[in-house]
């Protein structure tokens, strides 16, 4: 069952690499290249943010049908590659054993410290701190991390560490990495997640503890 869900996650990843038809490209440069006034840099060879080489344009599954539905996976590809790197970079720094120095619940009977790294934290965590964290990712989706209509996907109208980049090729370089950078870490933290499951940990075999596959 678990090798079942890995082959989708795998095959539903592959949307992460979509551009926009290519019989839309001159029609909807304005939603292919996410709000940016073309030329929008060179990076890849290519103007559409996203496409870039060796690659190129890749939609093996004809998804982008309409610009509609291309901003719309462009908006999730987004959020998912951002949700991935930190999520691999949170599977990194529990690995070394920092946890916050507090209790999960009201009774101090769970703390940070007990839970541990990775897929074995599911079923340590509390289920009220379960219903805490779904709250709180509903209440970012519906406020700070909502995106609207009016803006280029991915554009929540926050500075990039102080810094509001104007249209051009800094800004277009700069997304074009985030792109690539979040496609990268998909495909990292599942890797990191089927390691997991299958030794007990994220780390590959022959590093010191990791020594067996548990599945």
């Amino acid at each position: 069952m678990f090798r079942a869900v890995v082959l989708l996650l795998a095959a539903a990843s592959a949307s992460a690499f979509m551009g926009a038809p290519v019989a839309n490209r001159v029609a909807t440069k304005a939603t292919v290249t996410m709000g940016l006034q073309p030329p929008v840099g060179s990076q890849g060879g290519m103007d559409e943010l996203g496409v870039l080489s060796p690659i190129g344009f890749w939609d093996p599954f004809g998804y982008a049908t309409s610009p509609e539905q291309f901003r719309r996976y462009r908006e999730v590809e987004i959020k998912h590659g951002r949700v991935a790197m930190a999520a691999t970079l949170g599977y990194i720094v529990a690995e070394t054993g920092l946890r916050w120095p507090a209790s999960l619940t009201l009774d101090g009977s769970v703390s940070f410290s007990d839970i541990p790294n990775g897929i074995a934290a599911i079923p340590a965590i509390p289920g009220l701190g379960w219903v805490q964290i779904v709250f709180l990712i509903g209440c970012l989706e519906a406020g700070p991390l909502a995106q609207s209509e009016d803006a280029a996907p991915g554009d929540l109208g926050w500075k990039y560490f102080g810094v509001k980049y104007e249209d051009g090729d800094v800004k277009a370089d700069k997304l074009n990495k985030e792109l690539s950078n979040g496609r990268l870490a998909m495909f990292g933290i599942l890797g990191m997640l089927v390691e997991d499951k299958l030794t007990g940990s994220f780390l590959p075999l022959g590093v010191p503890g990791v020594d067996k596959m548990t599945l």
